[in-house]
């Protein structure tokens, strides 16, 4: 008689796809912290203390859950695609190449974070979802550009011409505005990777050329990801 009053009201949240988060873990906890059990003891004074401590410690952890996070996902949303884009640019700038390992770890991370404020998002979502996983590429090919400025093989004038794509890169992530034409960082990337496939068709020289195609592709399919005020 006690629970019913307790458990019907959050089997409708349950129901409810706004809720279902939320009463999902609270009937889940309720129960397990009130332990029902067979053996019948009647001792009402105690489990009525009980159970309405127990319903008091969930219902201000639901406040505190509800108040210590944003009632706009889109609060959320910028703020982990921020940090994202300011991820990429540290790989752009940083004196020391990290791991790939390292970055895919931190990546995976951050998109798993994003992905359940999105699907509150609707639909609305899908470009800035599709612009994380596209960040996960770019990143990876930054590490590739990172990687061929430290390869002898590859000639002190390309070696040049990576860093100040990387440098432009990392300005146009960290200041870019939605609404703003993207600088010249995709144009500086298709003419550096054509006048670099241009002078050598070595295996080196072509994948620096790739990578540079890659970065601008995924910046053009993604350009509301990739500056800061999504619409």
């Amino acid at each position: 008689l006690f629970v019913v009053p307790i458990l019907v009201p959050a089997a409708l949240g349950m129901a409810n796809p706004r809720h279902v988060g939320v009463a999902t873990a609270f009937a889940i906890n309720f129960l397990a912290f009130l332990s029902p059990h067979q053996m019948m003891t009647y001792d009402p004074g105690p489990f009525f203390a009980g159970s309405a401590s127990i319903l008091v410690g969930i219902l201000i952890a639901i406040g505190v859950f509800i108040v210590v996070l944003p009632a706009n996902p889109w609060a959320t949303v910028e703020r982990i695609s921020t940090a994202m884009r300011e991820d990429l640019a540290r790989l752009c700038l940083h004196e020391r190449v990290p791991r790939r390992s390292a970055f895919e770890s931190l990546v995976y991370d951050r998109i798993n974070q994003l992905m359940p404020q999105l699907q509150q998002t609707g639909r609305k979502g899908d470009p800035i979802l599709g612009g994380s996983i596209a960040a996960v590429t770019v990143g990876l090919e930054v590490l590739r550009l990172r990687q061929a400025q430290l390869n002898s093989a590859v000639p002190r004038e390309t070696v040049e011409s990576i860093g100040n794509f990387l440098r432009g890169l990392a300005r146009e992530l960290l200041f870019g505005r939605h609404g703003e034409p993207q600088t010249s960082t995709i144009a500086v990337a298709r003419e550096y990777a054509a006048s670099i496939a241009g002078r050598s068709d070595r295996p080196e020289m072509l994948q620096v050329a790739a990578s540079l195609r890659i970065i601008a592709a995924a910046m053009q399919d993604y350009p509301d990801f990739f500056a800061k005020g999504h619409p």
